[in-house]
């Protein structure tokens, strides 16, 4: 009894306004004053003397007032801190208790909203790096990329204009160049091939990167004829170089040459440098025409400087020096322009980030609205015993906190199983996203992520919270304690909102079945796509020789005779041939043309296709058809200039519909004083440019001697993988320090290019299986109810005779309804999302009346289930068992 009436006290306490702390502090002061002044009336003061008195020896009366309440507030306020935070511990123990007796609605609300916290902060953590976060560089905001605009083509710099902007420009702090390059490193056990960049010797010093070891590049080391400089990445320096500071100053040999180490790159490096294991100081001398465009060019804008005044003078330099390189480019309508950094780095990301946070963060709505109709049927179910709660002078304030602590534990627990998720996703997304989306090593949690974390967890308990817990704390108590189990009218407006949230969550899951059958589609549409060739037992890798031992032509086209007659000699290989490319996304090149019987005329943009070269057996081993014509032989690579080439099907019928491409020739690469190149055969389209690229033509010219950078490519009779070996052994016995690179059959080559696709199929399909699941969770739930609550009405209408069937299509109907209407309002929802990611469709319209009718007959189908369920059970129950009970 006791402690009752502390508790009570207690509560009391609380409810005090600070109105009555004041009232308090007042009468206790008067009170004082009150009894010193009936001591001295005692003594014999006169009533107004005493008075007088009292307050002249008590001092300051209203400074003592203002400062006891002072105290009384702040102890005030520390006893309510101090019993909140008792009753909130009371309501948390409490609740872990309540919950740990319904393990299963626990673990299935942990488990659902914590998969979809885990995984909307994994997608965020991947958009903050890539589209959010500053780039690791100084003063990122400053940082533009260099590009000749030349509609509807964007080109990289020559290296003309590079040298005529580094010599001209007077707005920039400062400017780089780069092209890639990947050279061969052999340690004297092995040869491998490792990628890197020709840099200027300013690239760093622009982007603020020091070397940790040794020392950055100097202006002496980009002149021709010095000694050839390179820097390391520290992961080349620690792997290849034994991580010595030894090492610096000391030559490494590259390719057969020797370059001396003079710096090496920090651990974290910014996403132009993460791929690369070195950068060789670049010697670039005035070259002979203006092509090609092969230079990545970068700057650094002065702090405030105008981008305006920028881009005018790049215009101006451009328009100087077109009369210097007109021969060997025409188009006087393109200039130069510039870009963020950023922009250039992250590409055209943004639908697939879009799309990925929009599946998971749809999921997680889901989730949440899941967790709320399992709780409001908790609530439900304890309606009694709020009503006691309450009965006993509990306040409706004080009811809503208690489930909100409920709520509260449920979306800690479901953040704890988030936080495991985000940190596998990232992982994930670490080691397999890194070909389709930028900066995936910079993916981490910081700051940003931990306080979506926590918005996500604050916002779930709130979603599937808030509206259990004033659901539960409504309604006169003694409506509760009177029920008995009957239908209520509570009882009507709980059913009413547990359809709402089940039709809600068709809605959400609705959209995200469409996206997921169209990306599917998409993916089985480029799978059928079809190469031009059969793909079955051809593998290719890369060879590239080195200059310094195949300088002269010669030697490099012995070296090539030698290497066909060889592998050809192997036992197993049906075909051997070479090529600057390969099928279905590594294109040797893409030129521009201009052809005699169609001149692109002034101000047009000359044609664009890729360029493939080739020897004369590719068409055989790959196994295209001659349409027209002939193909070039062998003399034709021998020759200095190169006049004759084969193009395919889709080029002919696109420059010449009418008439026969054969004999039509075209200047090649801008240059009008070039010889004229001839069509001299057609042949069977193949894809080069990606699968999901239109057919726009390709062109094969035969590749010279002086091409010292090769595709191998074999067709074997029986398993690529077991004619590998000998081919390996054949290439180091020709030369031990040649490394055989990115070896892969066209069949995995293929894949690869699917990559994209298919984790964007694979990743928005899982979501939505799971979001297909929560929805039949939540319909299944709300049916269980329904008829729970009508047991009764049910076992009354069978015992009067009611057909079952008819109450088994009443019950069913009921659900259905609920899931057509949150059907009907996903698909207009999916007519919009779905044009959002037309961009990454193939094969399928943003539309397709397929897909919609499958995704809608595919959930009315399994919704169908989960209402029928729960309707056979309770018209298959005897009448007399139902009334029978209480």
């Amino acid at each position: 009894m006791r402690q009752q009436d502390s508790h009570r006290r207690a509560f009391g306490h609380l409810r005090r306004r600070p109105d009555d702390v004041r009232s308090d502090v007042d009468e206790e002061l008067d009170v004082h004053l009150q009894m010193r002044r009936d001591d001295l009336k005692a003594r014999g003061w006169s009533d107004d003397s005493a008075r007088r008195e009292a307050l002249r020896r008590f001092g300051d009366l209203e400074a003592t007032r203002e400062y006891c309440r002072r105290q009384d507030d702040e102890k005030e306020n520390t006893m309510r801190r101090r019993l909140m935070l008792e009753d909130l511990a009371q309501d948390f123990r409490i609740c872990f208790r309540g919950l740990r007796r319904a393990p299963m609605m626990t673990l299935t609300i942990v488990a659902t909203v914590g998969l979809g916290i885990g995984a909307t902060t994994a997608i965020f953590s991947a958009i903050n790096a890539a589209l959010l976060r500053p780039l690791p560089y100084a003063n990122p905001g400053q940082l533009v990329r260099f590009y000749t605009d030349a509609p509807p083509n964007i080109w990289r710099f020559s290296l003309a204009d590079y040298l005529a902007l580094q010599a001209q420009q007077t707005q920039f702090e400062q400017i780089a160049g780069y092209s890639d390059r990947s050279m061969a490193f052999n340690d004297g056990n092995s040869a491998e091939r490792f990628r890197g960049r020709v840099v200027t010797w300013t690239y760093f010093g622009l982007l603020g990167i020091r070397p940790v070891v040794g020392r950055d590049f100097r202006e002496s080391d980009s002149q021709p004829g010095a000694t050839p400089s390179i820097i390391v990445s520290n992961g080349f320096w620690q792997q290849r170089l034994g991580g010595r500071d030894d090492a610096i100053g000391r030559s490494i040999r590259f390719d057969g040459s020797d370059y001396t180490l003079v710096g090496v790159l920090p651990p974290r490096v910014g996403p132009l440098e993460q791929p690369h294991s070195f950068f060789v100081a670049a010697q670039w001398t005035t070259p002979p025409r203006k092509g090609p465009f092969m230079i990545t060019a970068i700057g650094r804008l002065p702090a405030g400087a105008s981008r305006a005044a920028a881009s005018e003078e790049l215009r101006a330099i451009n328009k100087r020096i077109f009369p210097i390189w007109r021969a060997s480019y025409q188009d006087d309508k393109a200039t130069w322009a510039i870009m963020d950094l950023r922009t250039y780095i992250v590409g055209n990301v943004g639908t697939i980030a879009g799309l990925a946070l929009s599946a998971v963060a749809l999921v997680w709505l889901i989730a949440c609205t899941n967790a709320s109709n399992l709780l409001i049927a908790r609530v439900t179910s304890r309606r009694r015993e709020l009503a006691v709660r309450t009965a006993l002078g509990a306040s409706r304030g004080r009811v809503v906190r208690y489930l909100l602590a409920e709520s509260t534990l449920l979306a800690l627990g479901a953040a704890a199983v988030g936080v495991a998720l985000t940190y596998a996703g990232i992982a994930l997304l670490r080691n397999f996203g890194a070909t389709y989306f930028p900066r995936t090593q910079e993916i981490g949690i910081d700051g940003t992520a931990v306080a979506v974390l926590a918005f996500l967890t604050l916002g779930s308990a709130l979603l599937f919270g808030l509206i259990p817990a004033i659901h539960g704390a409504g309604g006169p108590p003694h409506e509760a304690l009177q029920s008995l189990g009957r239908s209520t009218t509570g009882s009507v407006a709980v059913r009413r909102l547990r359809r709402l949230l089940v039709g809600t969550q068709f809605a959400i899951a609705t959209p995200l079945l469409v996206g997921a059958g169209l990306l599917t589609v998409t993916l089985g549409a480029l799978g059928r796509v079809e190469l031009g060739f059969d793909t079955s037992n051809v593998i290719s890798g890369a060879i590239q020789l080195p200059v310094p031992q195949y300088q002269q032509p010669e030697r490099a086209a012995a070296f090539w005779d030698e290497l066909r007659q060889r592998v050809a000699a192997v036992p197993g290989v049906a075909g051997v041939t070479f090529a600057d490319g390969r099928p279905p996304v590594e294109v040797g090149n893409f030129n521009n043309f201009d052809l005699e019987d169609m001149p692109a005329g002034p101000g047009k943009s000359q044609p664009v296709t890729p360029w493939v070269g080739v020897t004369p057996e590719y068409f055989r081993v790959l196994g295209l058809t001659l349409l027209q014509g002939e193909i070039f032989d062998e003399s034709e690579g021998r020759k200095e200039n190169l006049e004759a080439i084969v193009v395919d099907r889709a080029w002919a019928k696109r420059f010449f519909p009418n008439e026969s491409a054969i004999g039509k020739r075209l200047h090649q690469g801008g240059c009008t004083t070039c010889p004229w190149t001839r069509v001299v055969g057609v042949v069977s389209e193949v894809k080069y440019a990606g699968l999901d690229a239109p057919d726009e033509g390709t062109v094969y010219w035969p590749l010279g001697p002086q091409d010292r950078s090769r595709f191998l490519i074999l067709r074997t009779r029986t398993d690529p993988s077991a004619v590998l070996p000998a081919v390996r052994q054949t290439i180091r016995d020709l030369d031990a320090g040649l490394p055989f690179s990115t070896v892969a059959t066209m069949d995995e080559l293929v894949t690869r290019s699917l990559q994209t696709p298919r984790s964007l199929s694979v990743l928005v399909g899982s979501l939505a299986v799971v979001a297909l699941l929560l929805s039949l969770v939540g319909i299944y739930g709300v049916m269980a109810y329904y008829v729970e609550q009508h047991a009764k009405d049910i076992g009354i209408r069978v015992a009067l005779g009611g057909s079952r069937a008819d109450l088994l299509r009443l019950v069913v109907g009921q659900g259905m309804k609920v899931v057509a209407v949150g059907i009907v309002v996903g698909l207009v929802a999916a007519f919009g999302v779905t044009r959002l990611m037309s961009t990454l469709l193939f094969g399928v319209t943003p539309s397709d009346a397929v897909t919609f009718a499958s995704v809608t007959l595919a959930l009315l189908m399994v919704a169908f289930v989960a209402c029928f369920v729960p309707a056979r059970r309770a018209i298959g129950v005897e009448p007399s068992t139902v009334l029978r009970s209480d």
